[in-house]
C-alpha cells in the first residue's frame, strides 16, 4: 500500500514512518523540516518531500505527484505554541487539515487518519472513572479547539464526499526523538542523563504517558486496517503519574542523575481528565499498548546515550515557571 504521511519528520510522525517501512509499504513523507535522528533512519526507503501544509498548491502537488491510497496526517503546531500565536494554530491545524481533506477527496484517497487529542475533551470532572469517546468535547484551550474542529471537519468529509476519516485522540508520548511539544518529562529525562543538578517541581497533577513506539502503532494499525467503524479513537494506557512520581522513577533508574523536587510555585495549567479507555481502538483495529512507564524511560535514556548528538540539554529552555 502506498501511504502519504504528513508531518513525518514530527516526534510521533518519525516513528510512523519507520513502522510502515518496517511492514514493507511505500512510504512518502511530506514535511516542511528536515529529516529527525529517528526519521532519518529510514532516509533510504521514504520519498520525502519537503512544503507547507498550509499552501494548497504545495499539498495538492504532493497527493497528486504520490497517487497515495491512504493519508496519516500529522503536520501541525503543538499545545504552548498554540496559546503564544492562536492564529498560526488555525492556519496550521484547520486550514492545514482542510487543505488535506481537498486534496484526498479530489485524488480519491481512500482513508485520512488525523492526529487530534484528548485536549478536545477539555477538564473532565463529571465523576467517571475512564476517558472514554461518548464524554462531552469541550476544549479549554486554543490547541484543543483545533483538534475539535479538525474532527468535525473530517466527520464532515466523511458524511459528505465518502472519504474515510478517523481522528486519534492520543495521551502524552514519551520516547526518544521529541524536540518539542508538552516535554516536560522528557526535559527531565535529559537532565538526568546529562547529570546536571537539576530542580523540579513536584507538581501532583496526573497525567497520562504512552511510549512512543506504542502511539505510532495506533495510527499506523488505523490507516493499514482493512474497516474501521468510528471517525475518533482515544489511544493511552490507562496509567496515569504525576511529574512528582516520574522524577522519583527516573532518580531510581538512571545512574548518575541528581533531580531534586520542590514545592511548587503556583501550578500547572493542564486540564483535569481520568485515566483513558482505549478498548473501542483495541476491539476495531486490535492494537493494544505494550510498555510501560518503566520501559518508556528506560528506552528514553538508553537511546539518549546511544546518541549524544542528537540531541542536548539546555537548563534555560525550562519548560515549566520556575520565576
Amino acid at each position: 500500500m502506498r501511504i502519504l504521511v504528513t508531518g513525518g519528520n514530527g516526534f510521533i510522525g518519525a516513528y510512523i514512518l519507520n513502522q510502515l517501512v518496517e511492514r514493507g509499504h511505500e512510504v512518502i513523507n511530506f514535511d516542511i523540516s528536515d529529516p529527525s535522528p529517528i526519521a532519518s533512519q529510514v532516509e533510504d526507503e521514504v520519498t520525502f518531500l519537503k512544503g507547507d501544509i498550509t499552501d494548497p498548491v504545495d499539498v495538492y502537488d504532493a497527493v497528486v505527484s504520490t497517487e497515495p491510497d491512504r493519508i496519516v496526517h500529522m503536520a501541525g503546531i503543538l499545545g504552548r505554541p498554540c496559546e503564544t500565536d492562536p492564529r498560526r494554530a488555525f492556519e496550521v491545524n484547520v486550514e492545514g487539515s482542510l487543505n488535506i481533506l481537498d486534496a484526498a477527496v479530489t485524488c480519491d484517497v481512500e482513508r485520512v487518519v488525523a492526529a487530534a487529542s484528548m485536549e478536545v475533551y477539555g477538564s473532565v470532572d463529571d465523576g467517571r472513572d475512564r476517558l472514554t469517546e461518548d464524554a462531552p468535547r469541550d476544549p479549554k484551550n486554543v490547541y484543543g479547539m483545533t483538534k475539535y474542529v479538525l474532527e468535525y471537519l473530517g466527520s464532515t468529509y466523511q458524511a459528505q464526499h465518502g472519504v474515510e476519516f478517523a481522528a486519534l485522540e492520543p495521551a502524552h508520548g514519551l520516547g526518544p526523538g521529541r524536540l518539542r511539544g508538552n516535554i516536560d518529562d522528557s526535559f527531565v529525562v535529559k537532565a538526568a542523563v546529562a547529570g546536571v543538578p537539576f530542580s523540579v517541581p513536584a507538581f501532583e497533577h496526573p497525567y497520562e504517558v504512552i511510549y512512543i513506539d506504542d502511539e505510532a502503532r495506533a495510527f499506523v494499525d488505523t490507516v493499514l486496517a482493512d474497516e474501521i467503524s468510528y471517525d475518533r479513537y482515544l489511544v493511552g494506557t490507562g496509567e496515569q503519574v504525576t511529574l512528582a512520581e516520574f522524577v522519583e522513577m527516573v532518580n531510581e533508574r538512571v545512574d548518575g542523575a541528581d533531580l531534586e523536587l520542590l514545592s511548587p510555585e503556583g501550578g500547572m495549567t493542564l486540564s483535569s481528565k481520568p485515566p483513558i479507555d482505549s478498548s473501542r481502538l483495541q476491539t476495531d483495529v486490535g492494537w493494544e499498548p505494550a510498555h510501560s512507564i518503566e520501559e518508556a524511560i528506560d528506552s528514553h535514556v538508553e537511546w539518549l546515550r546511544a546518541n549524544p548528538d542528537a540531541w542536548s540539554f539546555d537548563i534555560e529552555q525550562t519548560p515549566w515557571d520556575d520565576s
